[in-house]
């Protein structure tokens, strides 16, 4: 195999591995979108900031901006569904890190 071979197979590689990821983060994206979209992206960011600065452990964190959110949620008369409220805190969690690298 000569290297222009390998590394065409490598970029196919990539680029399939690209699709998939993406694919998986869109049907989350959407999911958070049809479900509280800006006001449940913006109360995820302040949730895990406030549970970052009042510590404890993972769970603890999570458990408290878990509440949080509902709280916001609940007073914005916007349905609280769990899979894009748990999928906007670990989003919001990842965004503040690439943040902080």
């Amino acid at each position: 195999m000569t290297f222009k071979a390998l590394q065409n197979a490598f970029h196919a590689f990539v680029q399939h591995f690209e699709s998939d990821a993406l694919s998986f983060v869109s049907s989350l994206a959407s999911n958070i979108v049809a479900n509280g979209g800006k006001v449940l992206t913006d109360a995820a960011i302040a949730a895990v900031t406030a549970a970052e600065t009042n510590g404890g452990t993972g769970q603890e964190k999570f458990a408290a901006a878990v509440a949080s959110v509902t709280a916001t949620l609940t007073a914005e008369g916007l349905p609280v569904v769990t899979n894009a409220v748990h999928g906007a805190i670990e989003a919001a969690v990842a965004q503040i890190k690439a943040e902080n690298a």
